[in-house]
Order: structure tokens, then sequence, then C-alpha cells
């Protein structure tokens, strides 16, 4: 094994969720500035797409990094039972749902689901079609 190269396996994931950019550390006036109409009372909802990139070794006997099945299973229960569906400031009440805060929020509540032998390296999260956010994780990580 040694000597033997890492590989990467990315899956996609859809759902379907609503959400308000919206900060208590700004009046309403500001809020509306900085966040225009997503700022909008009733909140508005976005058919998202999430992609998230294992790395490491494929078992030997199978060929697999991970089976998808498993994968598929583990990001049902820790990720998308969690947002599918729901209004998003409901489930992340500590930050502002931007797409930028929910890449990051993603990654760690899947850091430890995938640590060994397939380690979440990558999130991304496509809000619209021209929306897209990338969360390498590792150690790019950035102080706030």
């Amino acid at each position: 094994m040694n000597g033997e190269r890492l590989v990467e396996l990315t899956r996609r994931y859809r759902f379907e969720a609503a959400h308000r950019l919206h900060t208590t550390l700004l009046s309403e006036d500001e809020n509306q500035r900085v966040f225009g109409k997503c700022c909008r009372p009733g909140g508005h909802g976005h058919n998202y797409e999430v992609e998230l990139t294992l790395r490491g070794r494929p078992d030997g006997m199978s060929g697999f990094l991970m089976s998808r099945q498993r994968m598929d299973a583990l990001v049902e229960e820790h990720l998308l039972a969690r947002v599918d569906h729901r209004n998003l400031n409901d489930v992340i009440d500590d930050v502002v749902t931007t797409g930028e805060n929910l890449a990051r929020r993603f990654h760690e509540w899947l850091r430890p689901v995938f640590d060994r032998p397939a380690e979440l390296v990558r999130v991304r999260v496509r809000e619209t079609p021209k929306n897209l956010f990338e969360y390498p994780g590792g150690g790019t990580e950035w102080k706030n």
C-alpha cells in the first residue's frame, strides 16, 4: 500500500429548503440594505445541491473508497434529514444562512462522520445556477 495514490469520490445530493438572510446584529433597515430581497420577512426557498468529496485509499478487495449506499445513508442521516423541506433559520440559528455559512456548517456536521478510511475534504453548496459555494475543510480553516 505504500506509494499507492489517494483517490477522491464526489457525490451530489439535492434538498429543498427555505431561509431568510437576516441578523439581529443589524437593524431592519440595515438588514434590508445588506441582504436586499433575501431579507423579506417571509423568507424564500431554493432547490439546493450539495457535493461532498471524500479522499482516501480504496478498499483492496472491492476497489471502493466507500460504498455508495453507505455514503448515501450517512448523508441522509447527518445532513438531509436535518435540512430537507425545512426552514434553515430554524436549523442553523447562530449564523446567517448564506451559502458560505451553509458550506462551512455542513462540513462541521459531516466531518466527524467521514473520518477514516474516507476523509471529507470538500463541501460544495449550489444555491442557484449562478451561486456555488465551496468549503475545503482540512488545514484551510479561516478565523472570523
